[in-house]
């Protein structure tokens, strides 16, 4: 009797969560995905330019957008100044790069967002950072959610991405681990592959949603590690090999120029989507075979960190674990490369007024200078109001009220991302973001 009364609360509460999930995530949440507008001074921060370059080059340029106009002024949304990026970056007269592509034949680099504990703003952490490279560089990022909550996945979907629907197809897919009954896993071509990845309105960014159909992946790697058939923890690592390997990058900036010099507009839509440059992972805050799997494709490991001393317990946890599997894998298959970036720890929400988080980040940052990180996430109202909406700093309209404070983070999490994108991506154009922060902070 007690387990038919359990089993039909499970039954009401998922046909209610699912009636919620669809009314409030989608409709309200996801219906003004990225109508942030940014003025021509902040574009041109984004380009590296001065605004009175960008305001010459839109005369110049027939293709150059418009924007919106209020006034004297105008704005510009993700859309357009990726346009103007395109638009510069195929001058054939540009002194430097302004969109960071990866050639034809460079590698596909993996960055992974992974932590053994949930709330440490690990997802917009890993959301953030995947924006800032498209804000910033003009890269082409594709964001696969690990976690079968799907947090990450709110970031960058609108209402036209079904998410929380069983046709919904996420990494387990993508994998080949779909099937917890199957023997055999189900390798896709590199075109089935891609056929997984969505469309998100970030111009450039493309998403592998979450959802509960991950945990059928663990089932089915758990039974696939049983029967000894293939190694469980690289299969996502190969799968992204095959599909890059058959649909890498084609395209370089020279490409958008017509024969007369005119800039060709579908050419750069074409190449917008032809890959990815980077691949962001968010994990799950556990380490399953899915998750290791995330970790194994990955080249650099961001393991977001609160500074609490139990905090720091299951961080310890965490790297124990992650350690045992390694050494097993190492022994299995010693020829395997894992890892080849560098990888560091990413304090977050820490409060800057209280000295024993302060003082935590400089004992570890004594012990392991090259694995912590000297550039945090401080704890602020501005990124809880704003999570509450689902949208990350990049996004955010905030009220009159709450603008100064939303300021303050959004130069955080630029500092944050500048000093992650030195340590993991260093062939990119440093900006001064983070040095500022660290002289600021460690003067």
């Amino acid at each position: 009797m007690a387990y038919g009364q359990f089993e039909q609360f499970i039954r009401n509460l998922t046909r209610v969560m699912s009636s919620v999930n669809t009314k409030l995530q989608r409709d309200l949440t996801m219906r003004s995905r990225v109508s942030r507008r940014f003025s021509m001074t902040e574009a041109a921060e984004f380009l590296g330019v001065d605004a009175t370059y960008l305001t010459r080059l839109s005369a110049d340029e027939a293709m150059f957008p418009d924007g919106e106009r209020s006034g004297r002024s105008r704005t510009f949304s993700p859309d357009e100044i990726m346009l103007i990026r395109a638009i510069m970056a195929s001058n054939p007269n540009a002194k430097r790069s302004y969109l960071h592509w990866r050639k034809p034949g460079d590698p596909l680099k993996v960055v992974t967002f992974g932590a053994q504990k949930g709330g440490t703003g690990k997802s917009l952490t890993a959301s953030h950072f995947a924006q800032y490279l498209n804000l910033f560089y003009g890269l082409r990022v594709g964001v696969i959610d690990a976690d079968p909550q799907a947090t990450a996945s709110l970031y960058f979907a609108d209402e036209t991405l079904p998410l929380f629907k069983p046709e919904t197809h996420t990494m387990a897919e993508f994998m080949g681990v779909d099937d917890p009954g199957a023997e055999r896993l189900n390798e896709r071509n590199a075109e089935e592959l891609d056929a997984i990845w969505q469309k998100t309105p970030w111009p450039g960014i493309r998403l592998i949603p979450g959802g509960a159909n991950i945990q059928n992946g663990d089932i089915s790697l758990f039974m696939f590690s049983r029967r000894g058939q293939i190694p469980v923890y690289r299969i996502l690592k190969d799968a992204i090999a095959r599909w890059d390997e058959g649909l890498g990058p084609r395209s370089v900036p020279s490409d958008f120029r017509k024969d007369g010099g005119a800039f060709d507009h579908a050419a750069y839509e074409a190449a917008l989507t032809e890959t990815v440059d980077v691949i962001v992972i968010d994990q799950q805050p556990s380490l399953t075979l899915v998750q290791l799997n995330g970790l194994i494709a990955a080249d650099n490991v961001v393991i977001p960190q609160t500074m609490k001393g139990f905090d720091l317990a299951t961080l310890s946890t965490y790297v124990s674990n992650i350690g045992e599997y390694l050494e097993f894998i190492l022994s299995f298959e010693p020829d395997i490369e894992i890892g080849r970036g560098e990888h560091v720890i990413l304090p977050t929400i820490v409060q800057e007024q209280n000295d024993q988080d302060t003082d935590q980040i400089l004992d570890l940052y004594r012990r392991a200078p090259r694995e912590i990180l000297q550039v945090w996430y401080t704890r602020s109202d501005a990124i809880a109001n704003a999570s509450e909406e689902y949208k990350s700093i990049y996004e955010y309209l905030p009220p009159a009220s709450r603008r100064t404070s939303a300021r303050t983070f959004m130069r955080n999490a630029n500092a944050v991302n500048d000093a992650l994108v030195q340590r993991v991506l260093p062939d990119l154009p440093k900006r001064d973001f983070a040095d500022t922060f660290i002289k600021e902070r460690w003067s």
